[in-house]
């Protein structure tokens, strides 16, 4: 398996998407921290989410929160990894390798889940340098304590297993287009109804519940509690996709 896991994170190196993936999330993260700051000291200006004065932990963690859009861009990222292989013809090859398909699936999620934690850790060390280089800077305190620490460190953990579950997606629908449509459908408008029009079933989905849950955003799980819900997400995609593909055949 290790072996499986190692060829599976060499085929994704050597591909563009997750270093444009990267790129982009990272490129967007900083415009979105730097706005924070140039927001805060425009009083003319009353945008829901901007930070004010930073002063406290609670304020640095809300700027350094870079889950919200990291996430989406690891689950677009695992979203490819089986149905990319079936665009590109490479599926056949794969299998052939490896005919137990149930373990290319596992070396998929598992190899997938630290590529979206090291594309975490690179997104959220970009927000944590401009947050801080910009309060030295200006000379304000900089108050990172224990809540802030923690913050940076689950955050990774969140994009990780994002991608995770963007490869069981991306094993039931094989489609590189449609998995990907599917996977940010899901966050973006099937998740934000729930949101709006049954809130306490949005709580318990994987990105409004868990993932939100991890950023210390949820009014009952702790960040604990957000990761096991990810996880429970993650491991039943998982399952589906084994299924799904074990029943599939490939031309």
């Amino acid at each position: 398996m290790i072996r499986l896991v190692g060829v599976e994170l060499y085929k994704l190196v050597t591909t563009r998407m997750f270093f444009w993936l990267l790129a982009t999330a990272t490129g967007l993260v900083v415009v979105v921290t730097a706005l924070h700051f140039i927001l805060a000291g425009d009083n003319s200006l009353d945008i829901e989410g901007a930070a004010g004065a930073i002063v406290t932990e609670a304020d640095l963690r809300a700027v350094l929160d870079v889950s919200s859009v990291a996430v989406i861009f690891t689950l677009i990222l695992g979203a490819t990894a089986v149905s990319g292989e079936h665009r590109h013809n490479t599926i056949a090859s794969t299998y052939l390798v490896t005919p137990k398909r149930s373990r290319v699936i596992v070396a998929k999620t598992i190899g997938f889940g630290v590529a979206g934690l090291v594309f975490g850790v690179v997104v959220q060390a970009a927000a944590l340098v401009v947050a801080v280089g910009w309060l030295a800077a200006s000379g304000s305190a900089i108050p990172f304590g224990a809540t802030v620490l923690t913050g940076v460190l689950l955050a990774p953990v969140a994009t990780g297993l994002a991608a995770s579950l963007g490869v069981g997606i991306g094993a039931l629908i094989t489609n590189q287009l449609g998995a990907v449509l599917a996977a940010v459908g899901w966050v973006m408008v099937v998740e934000q109804l729930f949101s709006g029009l049954f809130p306490e079933v949005a709580g318990w989905l994987p990105f409004s519940g868990g993932a939100a849950a991890i950023a210390g955003g949820h009014e009952v799980l702790t960040p604990a509690g957000g990761v096991a819900l990810l996880l429970v997400y993650v491991l039943a995609a998982m399952v589906l996709g084994m299924v799904a593909t074990s029943r599939r055949d490939v031309v």
